[in-house]
């Protein structure tokens, strides 16, 4: 690791890690499932399409659960994560030397702050719940001595939970009481993403095991864990189509029956070959399903398709 004192950075460059820290790419999946809790708050008297403000509400509640709210989640997994990522991955801000430990510090409790303070806008106390509960969760994920990702069984569910479930529910609030439908697949959507985060451990194993992190891939290894992370996603998708069936939405249990069967050849050859290259295109084929699985039961719970 470089020591943050023999490292000349610019003013520029610092701003650019303070952003990594809180990892862009993350920001993507809660911000789209909170839009899809805003639609799943009903067509009737939820989120409407043509209201600038119902828009502008939403892409708040997106801005609270994603830039802020996993911005924090990231940013405190970094910091708690130093050493691990000087292994697996050292051009993150902290171990490149872009990034002080204070700077660091300082990093999550803004974003945490912020969030804290946009859940107040809302006026709901069940967002600010969400909120707390979400923040919370975050940094019981990372830091010591609880740290729920050394802990596998317990480690992808948290993420799956904050990220996606806890965002649908919060994105639903802003515009209507949550109803149990859109509870019951705010949650099998947060399993679905659990999955993934299952598969993801594979891709870091070496590092984990260097450090002692107890990920799925080290304990059982890395063919057991696909079978785990496959069983986890289908069975998601399964109860997502019996639900489509069970309330007559049947073309969407059809789609969600081809989101199934459509990677499977994907999910052989991984298992065969757990390289990087089946990694990527097992993603491939299966993420868009599983973005657009998000927004279709969106629809379905807000009764869009009649």
């Amino acid at each position: 690791m470089v020591s943050t004192s023999e490292k000349q950075v610019s003013l520029v460059q610092k701003i650019r890690a303070h952003v990594d820290l809180a990892d862009p790419v993350t920001w993507i999946s809660p911000s789209i499932v909170t839009l899809c809790g805003a639609l799943a708050s009903g067509v009737g008297g939820g989120f409407q399409w043509v209201s600038g403000r119902d828009w502008a509400l939403a892409l708040l509640g997106a801005l609270m659960t994603g830039p802020l709210g996993t911005g924090f989640s990231q940013s405190i997994n970094d910091y708690y994560d130093r050493e691990l990522d000087a292994i697996n991955d050292p051009s993150r801000p902290i171990p490149a030397g872009m990034v002080t430990l204070p700077e660091a510090r300082l990093n999550w409790m803004v974003l945490g702050g912020a969030t804290l303070f946009l859940s107040l806008l809302f006026n709901n106390p069940l967002i600010v719940l969400l909120a707390v509960l979400g923040l919370i969760l975050s940094v019981v994920y990372s830091m010591p001595p609880l740290k729920l990702k050394r802990h596998f069984w317990l480690g992808p569910p948290a993420v799956g939970l904050g990220y996606v479930s806890m965002s649908w529910m919060a994105g639903h609030l802003i515009f209507a009481p949550l109803t149990w439908e859109s509870v019951l697949v705010a949650l099998i959507n947060g399993a679905l993403a659990a999955g993934l985060l299952f598969l993801n451990d594979i891709k870091s194993v070496e590092g984990d095991k260097q450090h002692g992190l107890m990920s799925l891939a080290v304990a059982i290894g890395v063919q057991r864990t696909l079978i785990i992370a496959y069983l986890t996603v289908n069975l998601a998708e399964l109860l997502l189509m019996f639900l489509a069936v069970y309330w007559g939405y049947y073309w969407v249990a059809g789609f969600i029956l081809l989101s199934i069967i459509v990677p499977i050849y994907h999910q052989i050859n991984l298992y065969k070959d757990p390289n990087q290259r089946n990694y990527v295109r097992y993603l491939l084929a299966s993420n868009p399903f599983v973005a657009l699985i998000q927004f279709i039961s969106a629809f379905m719970v807000g009764g869009y398709f009649g």
